[in-house]
């Protein structure tokens, strides 16, 4: 891969570890404050006519969303964290193992770090639920990378290792 790609897909990777980092560093009330304020603006595009709803259904809604919303965001961007390892390890030997490995690292540093944050709490849930959208990452990149590969004709040195 060349200098410039390594370069470009390790920007993306600290700037994704920024952003997690920031968002973990919320206390619990901004937290909130952000997971309600994107669940009503998802209710308002899923209900066309949420703004006439009672405040109480509103508030209902946006408070049954809110869990799903959380969860889904946590295994998105560690989907996005392990698609990035997997691409930038992809020609070391491991690659497989390497990315879940530092994607299951980050999480688990991720919780910890929330243990500390005012209102928050690191939970073992989190991360396995993390690894998991790493590993779901890594798979999509192992897939599209067989099928780039399939298409321009390149070959495969052993299982998941790319030739260069």
């Amino acid at each position: 891969m060349k200098k410039k790609h390594i370069s470009v897909i390790l920007i993306l990777l600290l700037i994704l570890m920024i952003v997690i980092f920031c968002f973990s560093a919320q206390p619990g009330y901004e937290s909130t404050i952000t997971s309600t304020r994107v669940c009503r603006f998802l209710a308002r595009r899923i209900f066309s006519n949420f703004e006439s709803y009672e405040k109480t259904l509103q508030n209902s809604i946006v408070s049954g969303m809110t869990h799903i919303v959380r969860k889904t965001a946590h295994f998105t961007e560690y989907a996005l964290m392990g698609f990035l390892w997997y691409l930038l390890l992809r020609k070391k030997r491991l690659n497989i193992f390497l990315s879940v490995s530092a994607t299951a690292f980050y999480a688990a540093s991720d919780e910890l770090h929330q243990k500390f944050v005012i209102g928050r709490s690191g939970k073992i849930a989190d991360v396995l639920l993390d690894t998991c959208g790493g590993c779901f990452g890594i798979l999509t990149g192992f897939v599209l990378l067989c099928i780039l590969y399939c298409c321009t004709d390149q070959s495969v040195m052993k299982w998941g290792v790319w030739k260069k």
